[in-house]
């Protein structure tokens, strides 16, 4: 069973990483429009029109449409991620074979960290390895004839080993982001656990406080309660003997210093009733 404590610390990273993923999103609008720009920019130099506006307002329909329809999940991250993959392949297509446009996906492998999520970091990978993989097979034998139809892949030969080079060091670059995105997210739960901590224990110290006092006024209560008891006895005693003496003489003066301390003793005793009464009521 989770404890008050545990369920305001989840509260906390719930919100924290809500916000986080908010403000991801925004930065994501933006860089998905660098992105679709830049397939358009480059359609300029290329004559690629139709891979330009085409896939890249396919990349763009794929990714809000999951944003849409998948409010209350993060699949739409991982298909953020393969769009972004895409975005690559497309470039490199684009510029028939500039090998340089592969620094695209490190870069997108590299925003993916804002969502804190490690994870991301694996559809990118697959989608490179199957991009690198397929397209330098079909190239090299496949459409290898110079006058037959062309693969856009890669400007060099990319045989196996440098397959293999390039596989292994786009690897390391998503294993270290993935790693980043861990390291992050760790570093926000750490962070929420403490200031939950730092919560529980002002109110802790809150209620500590509060309970004294209370305490305290009880204690005072109490007190009051018994001494009112304790003075009612005597002054109800000191009217009885004042009304037993005044039958014992005639004394004009005698009756009247008799009526006096009457007087001011039946003031003591409303005093102490009323002090009893007020006692009473913030006892109960």
């Amino acid at each position: 069973m989770k404890t008050k404590a545990s369920l305001n610390e989840q509260d906390y990273l719930h919100s924290f990483m809500s916000t986080m993923t908010q403000k991801s999103d925004t930065i994501i609008n933006y860089v998905l429009a660098a992105y679709f720009l830049l397939g358009v920019a480059l359609a300029f130099k290329y004559d690629t029109w139709e891979i330009g506006i085409g896939v890249g307002a396919l990349n763009l329909i794929a990714y809000y449409s999951a944003k849409y329809f998948l409010k209350k999940s993060k699949l739409y991250q991982y298909i953020l991620a393969v769009v972004l993959a895409v975005f690559m392949a497309q470039y490199i297509y684009q510029m028939h074979g500039m090998f340089e446009m592969h620094f695209t996906v490190f870069i997108a492998s590299t925003i993916l960290i804002i969502y804190q999520n490690w994870k991301l970091q694996i559809p990118l990978t697959l989608l490179v390895v199957a991009h690198h993989g397929g397209l330098a097979y079909l190239q090299n034998y496949v459409y290898n004839d110079p006058n037959g139809p062309q693969i856009y892949f890669s400007q060099v030969n990319f045989d196996l080993e440098t397959f293999l080079i390039h596989v292994v060091l786009a690897a390391v670059v998503f294993i270290m982001n993935g790693y980043w995105s861990y390291y992050f997210k760790q570093h926000s739960e750490v962070h929420i656990s403490k200031i939950s901590d730092e919560y529980e224990l002002e109110n802790i110290k809150l209620a500590s406080a509060k309970y004294s006092s209370m305490s305290a006024n009880n204690e005072f209560n109490n007190y009051i309660h018994k001494t009112a008891l304790d003075l009612r006895s005597p002054v109800n005693s000191v009217l009885n003997l004042i009304d037993v003496s005044k039958e014992q003489t005639d004394n004009e003066v005698l009756l009247g210093y008799f009526d006096l301390i009457r007087e001011n003793t039946q003031k003591i005793d409303g005093l102490v009733n009323d002090i009893h009464g007020k006692s009473v009521s913030r006892l109960s």
